[in-house]
């Protein structure tokens, strides 16, 4: 006969049924293994996200009213509330990147530069024998029509949100070997080994924490044409939404709102709230008026992050002080908003 001996009060317990929980139940979640009462969890998971979501785009909605009443009424002076409408708009919410910049561990590019010398050595063979390229699996295209109004609109949007979605390719960069061939073709005097030197040197040596090696503080250090299909094709839910909107034709300019909360709650600490990586208080975080020529950026302030005030960035000072809004040329080269993030 086994024996368990008596039970903790405080042990912990089935967030649904009220049993208590086995040790491997505790490694893997807050339910126990009845079917459900997993099931429960789930249904409870998607309402409360549901919720979470409606409560967000109610704040996104309320501070959109505030800025189009405060642009709006000729008697405003407000330095707080400076954006300046051309027209009709749409909203958009998209996450916001809150790595911090760390020095690239040697490790770390140890790790990718290997692969990418495997890499190139496959492209290679691909490019300069008889080797068929094989189907990598990702699924992504990249859009031989997309205009370049859509390209920029899309560029301004990943300057705004300062690459949220870059860390899904730490380690590799969504490099394949269809990647390197597509490369090398568009450079057929470049030899493999100029190939690596040229993705090499384009690795900084300052990069978001446990992002991709090419996530530097300006941006993707990489030019489109030595992206993958996956960096040059993806499209996040909230740049989609944007996209979407504009393509009804009400409007040609999008008001976009980059908030620390898109996602759940990280981690919580009882003295200071709900924080996210880097420590600050979740919210608004920053604003961007984007249309096909250019982005103008603000900085959500105030002492409530969720209420906050808004003040123009200026391209001369880091600290973000009352100024000329930034304009970002949609030109598509190595300066752009697709390549750079604009200072704040």
């Amino acid at each position: 006969m086994l024996f368990t001996g008596p039970v903790s009060p405080t042990a912990p317990k089935c967030t649904i049924c009220g049993v208590v929980l086995s040790v491997h139940e505790r490694a893997i979640g807050t339910v126990c293994g009845n079917a459900a009462c997993k099931h429960a969890h789930v249904r409870a998971e998607a309402q409360a996200e549901s919720e979470r979501q409606a409560e967000l785009w109610e704040r996104v909605i309320k501070l959109d009213e505030t800025l189009c009443g405060a642009a709006s009424d000729p008697t405003q002076t407000d330095p707080l509330h400076p954006i300046q409408f051309r027209g009709p708009h749409v909203l958009g919410v998209l996450p916001s990147n809150d790595r911090k910049l760390t020095v690239l561990p040697t490790r770390r590019k140890t790790v990718f530069v290997d692969r990418l010398m495997r890499i190139i050595g496959e492209a290679a063979a691909v490019r300069f024998g008889n080797v068929e390229l094989a189907d990598d699996g990702v699924g992504y295209e990249e859009s031989d029509n997309a205009s370049d109004e859509h390209l920029a609109i899309l560029g301004n949007g990943c300057a705004l949100c300062r690459g949220h979605c870059c860390p899904q390719g730490s380690g590799h960069a969504f490099i394949h070997v269809d990647t390197i061939v597509k490369y090398m073709e568009s450079n057929p005097g470049k030899r493999p080994r100029d190939v690596l030197q040229d993705y090499l040197s384009r690795i900084g040596s300052r990069t978001y924490e446990d992002s991709c090696v090419y996530h530097c503080e300006k941006g993707c250090s990489l030019p489109r044409e030595m992206r993958s299909k996956v960096c040059n094709g993806y499209l996040c839910k909230g740049l989609s939404e944007v996209l979407y909107k504009l393509g009804e034709g009400s409007a040609d300019q999008a008001l976009v709102i980059a908030v620390s909360d898109y996602y759940p709650e990280k981690k919580t600490d009882p003295k200071r709230g709900t924080t996210d990586r880097s420590g600050r208080q979740q919210g608004f975080v920053r604003a961007g008026l984007i249309d096909p020529s250019g982005l103008e950026l603000y900085q959500l302030t105030g002492p409530d992050p969720k209420v906050p005030s808004v003040k123009n960035c200026s391209a001369d000072d880091a600290n973000v002080s009352a100024g000329s809004a930034i304009r970002l040329s949609a030109d598509h080269n190595d300066s752009s908003p697709i390549d750079s993030f604009p200072e704040t």
